[in-house]
């Protein structure tokens, strides 16, 4: 069904609106994605896509390739605010969050754990970079950034879509992988620690990467197997979380592939 939206006191447009902020995202358990990508994504992937909202002008000129979804047609001049993009593509998604995923860990898996990643560009970052580098999963501790920021998913390149991630993950979780085999190793420089290239993430593993400001919480690296460390040739005191979690995770996939 498509529908025309004309003012910004339609009572849809209003809702459209209320999702960029977390409390009506969690209330409603809908989120936005926008571009032509995501929207994309999220339909071949088989997401349960509540509305497709569209410009006027994209409308008129672009190919409507998704399926079932009740499409919005708004005004140019009223579309922009429905998006979290400076200049949106014309096009954006309302889907329902998923429900209920059981977390089973793989045999030999290998997951990466964010502890308290407060920032959504780098939790995009990570769970595109864990997609391309064939990472079981994505597990976030209670205290993340919200999963469902549009920064996030925007960040995510569509990998949002194709790799599992469990958000509150607890700590009790965790130490269950660990009575269970997986090793834990943490991002950081505490006890036990060790280069990144000496590590055997041949065994079943999760890599844990910690808090832009503060790094992996002491308690989760008293937890931890070992620590590992990334060598700091220059003056830079530290790597963005997102780029030291794509070095272990494609030092994980080398090892792997060797064997």
């Amino acid at each position: 069904m498509v529908t025309r939206i004309t003012s910004t006191q339609n009572a849809q447009y209003k809702f459209f609106r209320a999702l960029h902020r977390k409390k009506e995202r969690m209330r409603h358990q809908v989120y936005m994605v926008e571009g032509i990508k995501s929207v994309r994504d999220a339909a071949a992937a088989g997401k349960d896509i509540l509305a497709v909202l569209v410009s006027e002008t994209f409308y008129q000129t672009e190919e409507r390739f998704w399926d079932g979804a009740d499409t919005y047609v708004i005004p140019d001049a009223l579309f922009p605010a429905l998006c979290d993009t400076q200049s949106p593509q014309g096009i954006a998604a309302a889907v329902r969050m998923e429900q209920g995923r059981a977390f089973a860990p793989r045999e030999n898996g290998l997951y990466i754990y964010c502890d308290h990643v407060a920032d959504p560009g780098n939790l995009g970052t990570i769970i595109r970079t864990a997609d391309a580098a064939g990472m079981d999963g994505v597990l976030l501790s209670e205290g993340c950034v919200d999963l469902y920021s549009p920064k996030t998913v925007r960040a995510s390149m569509g990998s949002f879509f194709h790799i599992p991630v469990w958000p509150d993950f607890t700590l009790e979780a965790l130490l269950d992988m660990r009575e269970a085999g997986y090793q834990l190793l943490s991002a950081a420089l505490g006890g036990r620690t060790m280069l990144y290239t000496d590590a055997d993430f041949t065994k079943p593993t999760v890599v844990i990467l910690g808090n832009e400001a503060n790094g992996v919480r002491r308690e989760l690296q008293t937890e931890s197997d070992a620590c590992v460390k990334i060598p700091m040739v220059g003056k830079a005191e530290s790597l963005n979380v997102g780029i030291a979690g794509a070095v272990l995770m494609y030092e994980a996939l080398r090892q792997r592939k060797k064997q």
